[in-house]
């Protein structure tokens, strides 16, 4: 029988191991430490713009995530809810104990699945790097697999600084794994180092949470999954602070026995979640910080600091945190910590996240140069379905940019690589209006039957939501609305002269029918409301209506634009074509496709500085090469 083994048990080697056994396929999971699956060693969050529609994604495909956070999650809220429902996404505050637990829990009594506890130390082929053949482990063990799935996080060549100390480490408390990394790399990959770093945690009591802006949560709380029924977890608000003066006046004067600017980090850190040295550093002209301040569990007393990263030393740490207001007797039970780490060129990997140099081998997280939990998970779950297909000679499942983010965030990795931290922005998504995470289960519904890890009932579940969602935009097509018809009223309420009847669809396209209005006009429909199912919730639905029926002119732009698109997404570029010596083609095209490497000549037109008249002429000498 075939075997996967996954190297990890982060967030992307959770969904890697989860999807490959929920789609039959023998596996392993094999991690440093068995009590740290799932563990959340920076802010203990799931979701948020942009990430939270990943999460949805994937739990559309039968990943985990989602189902995790729902069970654990003690603080939910919305982000962006007034912005429109494309960009808005869900964000959640997990107990990162029962976090931790239930992804065990779920690991350990899934059919197909092993658990082992060690350190991978080599991948092993028959031949060179082709036909492989197990993992090595550092007891000399091998554990025989014929695809593995690398999620080794910040593990590799892992570093921990703290001021001027230097702490070789994969994460607080555990080993760095060096002798994987440095194989990878005598292989010839091409890696770098990269940074990230965490906040320091709090002892709940030592704080005065009466001079702190509350931040409530959702009344009430929203699941992230498509199939949860509820949230079982007692909820929590978190709380919001400033930096001030004092703190900023803290971190200048002590910027040299910082790890990042004492000059002891080599690693280059994420753009979009910087530490506070950065934040004063780089944006001088901002009087003040905020800072979250969030419960890490309803079982332990740590409350952690988001945006407050920090490399100081702890005694810098607890002066910076004391010049807080409500924070003058806090205790610092943890300091926070940069932690630098190798990394690998995503360059070097095919669409599937295969490895193109290692036959078996797919690299999945921050191995990848990304960060954040819900980048990585999305790379397991692709990372593990492909895997799988692979070993039963399928097609790779490779999701487009107008699919979904998972779709974009995969496309940017392979295509124009990263040289920091990368984290998923809605602003990546150019097509982002059909991107709404609300719907996600539809959009990739063809996908996920694919793929075959969603159980029969859920699929089913799907299947019954869009049929209602077609049977209410019918309804709206159907209905008459005239002066004297029962939405007539509702209409002159809004301010709504109707000199003609119209379609209730029209009359929804109009700015001036709100909320309220639509729902009046909506409560006139049959079974409209009810009966209750599972991910059907009034608001929203009437919201995702609102946005389908107003925003159609703009879809239907995108669409024909998109079809351009998709015919060079369609046209591969033969593995053995040689890009090199191409006429016409200008030195720094010729470069930049002999780095990059592109699959379709719509992976060539999204590399940077690659020009439409290059594809083109790329296009000619692909036909002239593959005889069309």
């Amino acid at each position: 029988m075939k075997q996967v083994v996954v190297i990890g048990g982060g967030h992307a080697g959770i969904e890697a191991a989860h999807i490959a056994a929920r789609m039959g396929m023998a596996t392993t999971l094999l991690t440093m430490n068995l009590d740290q699956i799932g563990q959340m060693s920076c802010n203990p969050s799931i979701g948020g713009v942009g990430k939270g529609h990943m999460v949805r994604e994937l739990d559309a495909l039968g990943g985990a995530m989602g189902r995790l956070i729902d069970a654990t999650g003690i603080h939910f809220r919305i982000l962006n809810e007034s912005r429109g429902v494309a960009v808005r996404g869900p964000r959640a505050q997990a107990d990162k104990v029962k976090y931790r637990s239930a992804a065990r829990q779920l690991l350990e009594h899934l059919p197909n699945l092993k658990l082992r506890q060690g350190m991978a130390t080599a991948i092993l082929w028959t031949e060179g790097t082709r036909a492989l053949r197990g993992v090595e482990l550092l007891d000399g063990s091998v554990l025989s697999c014929e695809a593995v799935v690398v999620t080794s996080g910040t593990f590799l060549n892992g570093r921990i600084l703290i001021g001027e100390r230097r702490l070789e480490a994969g994460r607080a408390g555990e080993p760095a794994s060096t002798h994987l990394a440095e194989q990878l790399k005598a292989l010839g990959l091409r890696s770098r180092r990269l940074k990230t770093g965490t906040s320091p945690r709090l002892a709940r009591a030592s704080i005065d949470f009466s001079r702190l802006e509350v931040q409530p949560g959702d009344d009430p709380p929203r699941p992230f999954s498509f199939f949860s029924h509820g949230i079982p977890q007692p909820q929590v608000p978190c709380h919001i602070v400033h930096t001030t003066a004092e703190t900023e006046a803290i971190v200048r004067e002590n910027l040299p026995k910082s790890s990042l600017y004492g000059g002891h980090i080599e690693g280059v850190g994420p753009r979009y979640c910087p530490s506070i040295e950065d934040k004063f550093v780089k944006f001088p002209d901002k009087g003040r910080h905020q800072i979250f301040v969030e419960p890490e569990s309803l079982e332990t007393e740590e409350i952690y600091l988001a945006g407050l990263s920090t490399s100081m030393p702890p005694e810098v740490q607890l002066r910076m945190v004391r010049s807080l207001p409500g924070f003058e007797a806090a205790e610092i039970l943890r300091p926070g910590y940069a932690i630098e780490y190798d990394s690998f060129d995503p360059l070097q990997l095919r669409q599937d996240l295969s490895v193109e140099a290692l036959e078996g081998v797919w690299f999945a997280g921050q191995i990848n140069g990304t960060t954040g939990y819900e980048e990585a998970a999305g790379q397991g779950l692709l990372a593990g379905i492909n895997a799988v297909r692979w070993l039963r000679e399928q097609a790779p499942v490779v999701l487009g940019r107008d699919q979904a983010y998972l779709g974009v965030m995969i496309d940017d990795l392979v295509t124009k690589g990263t040289d920091e931290p990368y984290r998923m922005l809605t602003a990546r998504a150019e097509h982002r209006l059909a991107l709404a995470c609300d719907v996600a289960d539809a959009r990739l519904l063809a996908v996920a039957r694919e793929v075959g890890a969603l159980e029969s009932g859920e699929l089913a579940l799907v299947e019954a939501k869009i049929q209602r969602r077609e049977h209410l935009r019918a309804q709206c097509d159907a209905a008459w609305v005239t002066q004297t018809s029962p939405f007539g009223p509702i209409a002159a309420a809004a301010g709504l002269r109707l000199e003609a009847g119209l379609a209730l669809s029209d009359l929804l396209r109009r700015q001036q029918m709100g909320p309220a209005q639509a729902d009046a006009c909506l409560d006139l429909l049959e079974g409209w409301a009810g009966p209750p199912q599972v991910g059907w919730n009034p608001a929203w639905e009437r919201d995702l209506l609102l946005f389908e029926l107003r925003y159609a002119p703009y879809r239907e732009r995108e669409a024909r634009l998109l079809e351009g698109h998709r015919a060079w997404d369609h046209v591969r570029i033969p593995a053995d074509f040689r890009i090199e010596h191409l006429h016409g083609l200008s030195k720094e095209v010729l470069e930049k496709l002999a780095l990059h490497r592109p699959e379709t000549l719509g992976q060539a037109s999204r590399i940077p500085g690659v020009t439409p008249a290059a594809v083109t002429l790329l296009h000619l000498h692909v036909n002239r090469f593959t005889g069309i």
